[in-house]
């Protein structure tokens, strides 16, 4: 085959693989939104809430549960194909080792500091049930060898029967704990779902090499405490404010903010399907610093327009689509859901942020700005919880977001560009002039490309 031919051959792979992944995320986005309104309509505010803080404790012990491996996996069965059995079973050792670190952390928990730890023995069922996850680096096999298609059908699968089961428990037992251990159950779903896919497609295609399983332990072992740590602090500023919220002013106020945050938080998926299929564009522009800068900053501009569109819908129809999905009991969680939408703007520009610190090798500065957030949403939710509840933590969720994906860019000067280009992007409503400018340069540069030799 051609070098030219091959070339096109592995961009139709790469497409055809990247088309199955994005289905299965937008499908796995509508059927959780489906669930979630069928569960809350169940359950009712206070039992919700009790659901919703079971679902968060587990949640904050999630990256412990991966011990920072995720992020690697994939990087190590790149740089040594020879050996993926090898790399597989390393990162599933130090996911087990993880596993248990997060279960024991997550019992002390329930025995010293959970005050009804009789009623919710359901936290370490969801603790116990993350040692399934085990198998589930297996995925990574999958991305790098451009087998989705083997893969999503059979988590699609497990998705939609787990979905099924929730449902059917909701509105049959009305038990947050019950549905809690479909939850579990469905970690068990997912890891058999990847393991059978694995028997059928990878266990006798993947290469074997001669490198020792400790010494991949001991490679991510090394490499991994950044990732770990930096998942820790994003997990708490995503996650914390609903266990707060629990603890300070009970499960019911925490049901009403789930339920703002579940909508507000339906979109996230946008902007990171975007910028997989965007971000490789722009880095192709990298040799030209000023086109690589303008198409950073156009990029930016189209995230926050589309999350500020967003925001103002949920302004204008809020009300009548909360009442809508999910009943009349769930009216207060309209202002929570028009204050938490806005963070939306800070989390839409970050899917481009995260890849241009992966980009410009800055992977600490994640760390940093993570950490950041989680200082932020950690004070002003103690601080706002006891007074305003459930709206005082979408205030919180707002300027932590903002400071975790904007204001912590200007502590360096390696990543202060990027927070002045975030600044001009806050102010595109002001940018009209600028943007007519941008979009008669871009319809200049479409015909010069239509009239290149060709291009026809």
């Amino acid at each position: 085959m051609t070098g030219p031919a091959r070339s096109d051959t592995l961009l139709r792979r790469i497409a055809a693989n990247g088309g199955w992944w994005l289905a299965e995320r937008v499908g796995l986005v509508l059927l959780t939104l489906v669930t979630s309104i069928v569960v809350v309509r169940s359950l009712g505010a206070a039992a919700y809430g009790e659901l919703s803080y079971v679902l968060a404790l587990a949640g904050l012990l999630a990256p412990l549960a991966q011990f920072g491996v995720s992020g690697l996996v994939a990087r190590a069965l790149v740089e040594s194909p020879a050996d993926e059995r090898g790399v597989l079973r390393g990162a599933m050792l130090m996911r087990a080792a993880g596993c248990a670190v997060a279960f024991v952390l997550g019992a002390v928990y329930w025995t010293v500091l959970e005050d009804r730890a009789h009623e919710r023995w359901v936290l370490l069922v969801l603790l116990a049930a993350q040692f399934a996850t085990v198998t589930q680096v297996a995925e990574f096999w999958f991305q790098v060898r451009f087998k989705a298609a083997a893969l999503v059908p059979w988590r699609t699968g497990a998705a939609i029967t787990a979905a099924l089961l929730k449902i059917a428990v909701a509105a049959t037992t009305g038990d947050p704990r019950l549905v809690a251990c479909v939850f579990a159950l469905e970690y068990v779903l997912q890891s058999i779902a990847v393991w059978l896919a694995w028997r059928r497609v990878g266990a006798g295609a993947a290469s074997a090499g001669q490198g020792s399983t400790v010494e991949w332990v001991r490679w991510f072992a090394t490499r991994s405490p950044w990732l770990l740590a930096s998942g820790l602090a994003e997990v708490i500023y995503l996650r914390i404010d609903i266990v707060l919220l629990e603890r300070l002013r009970g499960a019911e106020e925490a049901g009403i903010y789930a339920v703002a945050a579940r909508l507000s938080e339906a979109w996230y998926m946008v902007p990171v399907a975007l910028m997989a299929a965007v971000f490789p564009a722009l880095l192709s522009k990298r040799s030209d610093a000023a086109a690589y800068r303008r198409s950073l900053q156009s990029s930016l501009d189209a995230l926050f327009a589309i999350a500020l569109a967003l925001a103002v819908l949920m302004q204008l129809f809020g009300r009548p689509l909360v009442e809508w999905l999910f009943g009349m009991e769930f009216t207060r969680s309209v202002p929570v859901l028009q204050i938490h939408v806005w963070a939306g703007v800070f989390i839409f520009m970050r899917a481009l942020l995260s890849r241009w610190l992966l980009a410009e090798d800055l992977l600490r500065f994640s760390l940093v700005t993570h950490l950041s957030g989680a200082l932020m949403n950690v004070a002003l939710n103690l601080l706002l919880i006891p007074r305003y509840g459930a709206v005082g933590a979408a205030v919180a969720t707002v300027v932590s977001y903002a400071c975790a994906s904007w204001l912590a860019l200007f502590f360096s000067a390696r990543t202060r560009p990027m927070g002045l280009m975030m600044a001009r992007t806050l102010l595109l409503p002001f940018r009209w002039p600028e943007l007519r400018e941008y979009a008669r340069r871009l319809r200049a540069e479409v015909r010069a490309g239509r009239g290149k030799p060709g291009s026809q």
